[in-house]
Parts: C-alpha cells; structure tokens; sequence
C-alpha cells in the first residue's frame, strides 16, 4: 500500500522522478523562451495537458503555427507541454478552452496553465508547481 502512495499520477514513478524527467526534457525550451521574454518582452504562456491517452494529434491540429508542443509519456501517463509565444495567461484561456471542446471532449484530461516569467531560478519548483495543480485536480475529479 505504501508503494501506490509513492507513485505519480499513474507514472510508475515517484513525483521527484518525474519532475526530473520533466526539466530534463524542457529546461532547453523553457529557457530559449525566457530568454526572449527578457531580450525582447515577449510574453508566453506554458500549457500543460495532462491525460492518459495519447492527444499529440489533436494538440498539433489546435496549435498555431508558433506554438510549440512537447509530449512526454511516463508510464501510462501523458504530459502535454504547449508553448505559446505572444500570447498573455488571459488569451491563453479561449486557446485552452477551444481544445478541450472542439479537440478533447471525448478524453478525460486536466490542464494547468501559467505564464513564463522572464527569468526562471529553479526549473525542478516551476514545473512541481504544475505537477501539484494536476495532481490536486485529479484528487478532486475523482
């Protein structure tokens, strides 16, 4: 019983497993990215997608040609991460919104954004901010 409590989100894995995992993985982008929110004041919002199957297809046929998708399957767990450059939280919602009713409305999935903050200190706290929301979310849906 102590072992299902250890893991994440139907991942197999432990939260911090994950989270290493996840920052691995995005650190390159998210910091392309702040790098331009600094030089150029560009705002973008990170969009995290979380389901058990896998919506790569419809999250590329939602996104703008300036958005930027990275998938991640843990286990059988499927972490969506959507960049979306020129865009602020507020016009990120309409975005999030038109997925989830014209492209997900028959999977079960959860999403949490936010938007990417000029200089990033710590990638492992940014992304367990998201992880947290998802998981917190799920606990309440079920």
């Amino acid at each position: 019983m102590s072992e299902e409590k250890e893991l994440f989100l139907k991942t197999g894995l432990s939260q911090i497993a994950i989270t290493n995992m996840l920052v691995e993985k995005l650190k390159p982008s998210m910091d392309y990215l702040t790098y331009n929110i600094k030089r150029y004041h560009v705002p973008v919002t990170l969009v995290l997608f979380y389901s058990e199957e896998d919506v790569f297809e419809q999250l590329t046929a939602a996104k703008r040609l300036t958005d930027a998708i990275n998938t991640i399957k843990v286990g059988d767990s499927y972490f969506n991460f959507i960049f979306l450059p020129f865009t602020d939280e507020v016009d990120a919602y309409p975005f999030i919104r038109h997925v989830q009713y014209n492209e997900l409305s028959n999977i079960k999935n959860l999403y949490y954004y936010e938007k990417l903050p000029p200089t990033i200190y710590n990638h492992y706290n940014f992304i367990n901010t998201y992880l947290f929301e998802i998981a917190q979310l799920k606990e309440t849906a079920n």
